[in-house]
């Protein structure tokens, strides 16, 4: 069984509910960090901008996630979108296992204690330097 929502949700909710398996997302900035902050298998459908180079990064950087395969007018069918889901989803094949690793293993680097203020305080030192120079 699956549920569709037209509006606004709050996602980090549904992306802890044990009935959720696959995040379907347009991976807008917040959906991307919500996806990865969760165990839950992701299958992006991007539309425009930040929503491409998103699902880039996840999709061909990170490969923690599947993209939904477009016709040649840009659009996508049931199909596709049936094929995206069931491949994430399939524990024993090639690409369920190795999105479901890479995201499990980019999920506790993100989420590793100081990760995000040693990133920051890094980045403070970098500029002080350059200013000193």
């Amino acid at each position: 069984m699956g549920v569709v929502c037209g509006g606004w949700v709050q996602q980090p909710l549904f992306l802890i509910h044990k009935a959720v398996g696959c995040f379907v997302s347009y991976c807008g900035f917040g959906s991307m960090w919500e996806s990865l902050m969760s165990d839950k298998h992701i299958v992006l459908v991007p539309h425009l901008g930040d929503q491409i180079l998103n699902t880039r990064l996840q999709v061909e950087d990170l490969k923690v996630a599947v993209e939904v395969k477009r016709e040649e007018n840009k659009w996508f069918s049931k199909e596709s979108l049936s094929e995206a889901i069931k491949s994430v989803m399939d524990k024993d094949g090639k690409v369920g296992l190795m999105v479901k690793n890479n995201h499990t293993m980019w999920r506790q680097v993100l989420t590793k204690p100081g990760f995000m203020s040693g990133f920051v305080d890094r980045s403070v030192d970098d500029l002080k330097e350059l200013v000193n120079q």
